[in-house]
């Protein structure tokens, strides 16, 4: 990773306990506080699990994600492209992830691919890339949104069902360890609300709590399991290159 001695917490900053990490709120739109406090236990557990060796930080923007894996890994190379909405200080690849990766095969442990599969033209292209530079035996972390509003556009193109991550995995070698929905019906509303307060602030700081204490019932946490098939905020998936 280029740059790292610059690096600093963006899209997620430490919680108060060990190990928990919470959306920043100066840094993240406040329509999308709530998303991210739904996934991010789940993100952080699925990276701090897989994340090895060389890691591809793919997609990897201000590399959000570095704080969580940083002490898992022994090397992160970070790739991205560069009209992207954000500024990229710490790419060492920059690159168009439409087209052939110039990185060779089997290079990689593991890649941490999260929240970006949505915005690529040819998802079939860039599964395939992205199996054929993870070593056999390697580990593939990607996370996708389903029920999610449009975002960064025009450069917003899919979502992904359970089903289509499997078959995409199945073509190229990919074999499923760890197939994750998060959120269902309740989330899902929630989420739609937080967006439309939208850029309120002082709204948003009085709604994110209340909805956290409410989706923290087990009557919540009851309908979650009940719905979250049919009414995923996304994904999280973990697949492993067939030696």
């Amino acid at each position: 990773m280029q740059q790292i001695e610059i690096w600093q917490a963006s899209k997620f900053i430490p919680g108060r306990k060990a190990g928990q990490w919470k959306p920043n709120p100066s840094h993240v739109y406040p329509g999308s506080w709530f998303i991210l406090s739904v996934y991010i236990d789940l993100y952080v557990a699925i990276i701090r699990q897989y994340a090895k060796g060389k890691l591809l930080d793919l997609g990897a923007g201000m590399v959000p994600f570095y704080g969580i894996y940083k002490d898992k890994v022994e090397e992160n190379v970070c790739i991205d492209w560069a009209n992207s909405l954000h500024s990229n200080p710490h790419l060492d690849i920059v690159a168009d992830l439409n087209q052939n990766f110039p990185i060779p095969d089997a290079t990689f442990d593991s890649i941490l691919c999260s929240d970006v599969m949505e915005h690529i033209a040819d998802p079939f292209a860039f599964m395939r890339e992205t199996a054929r530079v993870l070593k056999p035996g390697g580990d593939l972390m990607l996370m996708v949104p389903f029920f999610y509003w449009l975002h960064e556009t025009p450069h917003d193109y899919y979502r992904y069902t359970e089903f289509a991550l499997r078959k995409m995995c199945a073509d190229n070698q990919l074999e499923v360890i760890e197939l994750r929905a998060y959120g269902g019906y309740l989330e899902v509303l929630f989420d739609l609300l937080s967006k439309g307060l939208g850029k309120n602030k002082a709204l948003s700081r009085v709604f994110q709590p209340i909805a956290k204490w409410i989706v923290g019932w087990k009557i919540s946490q009851k309908i979650q399991r009940k719905t979250s098939a049919r009414f995923p905020l996304g994904y999280v998936l973990v697949a492993r290159k067939i030696r």
